[in-house]
């Protein structure tokens, strides 16, 4: 199980961390995603590790993400925060500054954010009720060869964007990721609603509920 383990090439500088306000839409979707199971930590889930990620496009200087092992954190704030402020897909490297380590999906978000300037936020989740049906809802995926965390993941993720007739906004599935899904949109609000309403119509389908995360 490698589930949360950073793969890429990592320069770090500690820093202060951001402001509470300038992420707090995303914050409180983190919590929201915590609540329906789809951001957080089971014990019966991926050897008890952190799972899921949030990011939020900045102006000018890269994106804020959530750091790696933080999304059960019972009252996340911009110190379960780090900022990218560049990065390299092809050399599988990211340069970061802040409290801590950003999460190891770092480059899947750098992807998606350069494929298209108007993405804004970024949310992975895992959920096995949208996973499991992903062909019936008819969601883009990776091909399943392809690790999570990885340059070739990157590419996976440009490749689905600018091949499969996205608007900006959307819900793609990581083929090789366990149970590993990707909403985004222009902000936080879009990028939620879309995982929501995805969730809604998995339900719909007759998928066992969700196992919602106390935090």
């Amino acid at each position: 199980m490698d589930e949360g383990v950073i793969k890429f090439q990592l320069e770090l500088s500690p820093g202060p961390a951001l402001s509470d306000a300038s992420l707090g839409e995303l914050i409180a979707w983190q919590k929201i995603m915590q609540g329906l199971g789809l951001l957080g930590r089971d014990p019966a889930r991926y050897g008890g590790l952190a799972f899921g990620n949030l990011s939020l496009r900045l102006a000018g200087n890269g994106f804020a993400i959530s750091a790696s092992q933080t999304a059960d954190s019972p009252m996340p704030s911009a110190r379960d925060y780090s900022q990218v402020t560049d990065w390299d897909c092809s050399t599988n490297r990211v340069i970061a500054q802040g409290p801590a380590r950003p999460s190891s999906e770092s480059l899947t978000h750098a992807a998606l954010y350069d494929a298209d300037p108007v993405i804004g936020c970024i949310i992975h989740g895992h959920s096995p009720s949208i996973w499991k049906l992903r062909d019936s809802l008819g969601l883009a995926s990776t091909v399943e060869q392809v690790a999570y965390g990885t340059p070739e993941m990157a590419i996976e993720m440009d490749r689905l964007y600018r091949t499969q007739g996205f608007d900006r906004h959307g819900v793609l599935a990581m083929g090789g990721h366990q149970d590993g899904v990707v909403s985004f949109g222009r902000d936080p609000d879009e990028a939620g609603w879309e995982m929501v309403q995805l969730l809604r119509r998995a339900l719909s389908l007759g998928q066992e509920p969700v196992q919602a995360i106390n935090t």
